[in-house]
């Protein structure tokens, strides 16, 4: 009960001031070629990448889901980001490049270039519902060309 407690509890976390660049590896896997095919969206189209990393197992992960992703994606507000979903446990190289070896899931990590081209990396850990999301990719687009 108490891991479900904290896995359902809101955490807010930004990182605005790295500057790491989305992983380029060459991924062959199922959801890898989500994460490759949004990526490559994300670079073509100079739109920012959004990552949500979870798990089958992980209700918080599956609530956010079909809950916030589904709704924002539904609703239009995620035309102008490159979705990839990453599965923590088929892909965990992946996931732990991008989670940067936080191990709380699920995360929502987004990737923009900022006005000087350089990739700012922000993040929203635990269950979100819309309005923190819809904050964060506000602030992505404040802040840069995202």
């Amino acid at each position: 009960m108490l891991s479900l407690f904290f896995g359902l509890t809101l955490v807010f976390v930004t990182t605005g001031v790295a500057t790491a660049e989305p992983s380029r590896e060459n991924i062959t896997h199922t959801s890898d070629q989500n994460y490759t095919l949004a990526y490559k969206k994300s670079v073509e189209q100079d739109k920012p990448l959004m990552v949500v990393i979870g798990a089958p197992y992980c209700p918080a992960c599956q609530v956010l889901k079909q809950t916030t992703i589904a709704d924002m994606s539904r609703s239009g507000e995620l035309d102008n980001v490159s979705l990839a979903v990453v599965d923590r446990d088929a892909e965990p190289e992946l996931a732990k490049q991008l989670m940067a070896d936080e191990k709380m899931i699920p995360q929502i990590i987004v990737y923009s270039k900022s006005s000087d081209g350089h990739w700012k990396r922000r993040r929203l850990m635990g269950y979100q519902p819309v309005q923190p999301v819809r904050s964060l990719l506000q602030k992505v687009r404040d802040l840069g060309r995202g």
